[in-house]
């Protein structure tokens, strides 16, 4: 499946970890994957980057040339969480949630960011589909 270079994804930082990490359990299904990132502009959120670059992936200096190379790609883009911070972490600390499912920060981040409708993300790349798969069909993005 090829995807417009007019496209904009939003790539956990699972699906990151399992493209650049041969010891992933989804190392194999993220390479089949990987093709369709070149044809795709990137949104990247601070906290993929914090939780992707982690101290045991930055020991690794070709996962870092190789992940350095999408940051570096033309259309690429940095997104502040600044308008998400507060809400994510009230959200992540809520007991009696109304769903009873149970998000980590970033993942309350990445969906309050796919629910925004001032951010353009077309599609989601990640391995936990469960987690964002009501916000992206509620906002049509597609989930890959």
């Amino acid at each position: 499946m090829r995807h417009s270079i007019n496209k904009v994804a939003l790539v956990d930082s699972g699906f990151w970890i399992a493209l650049l990490d041969k010891r992933d359990e989804h190392y194999d299904e993220a390479q089949q994957k990987a093709e369709m990132l070149l044809d795709l502009h990137h949104v990247f959120p601070w906290p993929i980057l914090y939780e992707t670059l982690r101290t045991r992936f930055v020991r690794r200096p070709l996962a870092v040339r190789k992940f350095k190379f999408f940051l570096k790609r033309p259309g690429m883009t940095y997104l502040e969480d600044d308008k998400y911070r507060e809400s994510a972490l009230s959200a992540t600390l809520s007991e009696g949630r109304p769903s009873g499912r149970v998000f980590n920060l970033v993942d309350n981040i990445l969906r309050m960011i796919i629910a925004d409708t001032t951010v353009r993300v077309d599609c989601v790349f990640t391995f936990n589909k469960r987690d964002f798969i009501d916000v992206c069909n509620r906002r049509g993005v597609e989930m890959i």
